[in-house]
């Protein structure tokens, strides 16, 4: 674990220390919005995904996954954004959905496909003729600053990722209610509570990269 000043946002930076040893361990994290702080999505580290994470992570949030991959990494496996250029400057690059190709995700479940598929968007050993497009599971470009550039979670799914030595590819699910409406924040907090799981933000994040920034500043000094 990198050490960091924790006179910077003690609280928040300890809770990014939490979520980042989580990750590391294969554990989910909730993240907010810092675009929309209301809202949460479930995470977790590709590396680790299997069926049961996503059917778990289904279950716990009962949202569409969709995967967080460095901007780099999109662009290794030639996935194309959805629309050449979008409205808003914060916008998300969502990239057309991807699976694996025919005999590599020979999984008897469409959870399993996928779960496949997401491990693979992962390893460097993949590459853009191993996929099929369209396919089973949805991918996002993080802006390459990350938190930094851009509060969203598709970048705080990256950076959490890298925080904990992993390769910034990362499952995620916005936290919804059964009927689809959005959890909000004190259902968030609940959710959090009742199953262990830590809960940043995406300022958090920001924060605790700049703490670190800073204190290797220091040290260098």
């Amino acid at each position: 674990m990198t050490v960091v000043d924790h006179r910077v946002g003690n609280e928040r930076i300890l809770a990014v220390e939490r979520a980042i040893e989580t990750f590391t361990e294969g554990g989910f994290a909730i993240v907010l919005d810092g675009g929309a702080p209301e809202s949460g999505h479930l995470m977790v580290a590709a590396e680790y995904t299997d069926e049961g994470v996503l059917t778990r992570m289904l279950d716990l949030a009962s949202g569409v996954i969709r995967v967080a991959l460095p901007d780099e990494r999109a662009a290794e496996l030639r996935l194309p954004q959805m629309a050449e250029e979008y409205p808003e400057p914060q916008e998300a690059e969502f990239s057309v959905s991807a699976g694996l190709a025919a005999g590599g995700a020979t999984g008897v479940s469409a959870t399993e496909r996928s779960s496949r598929t997401v491990r693979a968007l992962a390893d460097p050993g993949t590459a853009a003729r191993d996929l099929a497009r369209p396919g089973q599971v949805f991918p996002i470009a993080a802006a390459p600053g990350g938190v930094l550039q851009r509060d969203g979670h598709t970048e705080a799914a990256v950076d959490l990722s890298r925080l904990a030595g992993l390769s910034g590819v990362t499952a995620m699910c916005e936290i919804a209610h059964q009927d689809w409406s959005t959890a909000r924040s004190d259902g968030l907090g609940r959710l959090s509570d009742s199953h262990l799981i830590p809960l940043v933000s995406a300022c958090d994040l920001a924060t605790y990269r700049l703490a670190r920034a800073a204190h290797r500043f220091a040290l260098a000094g």
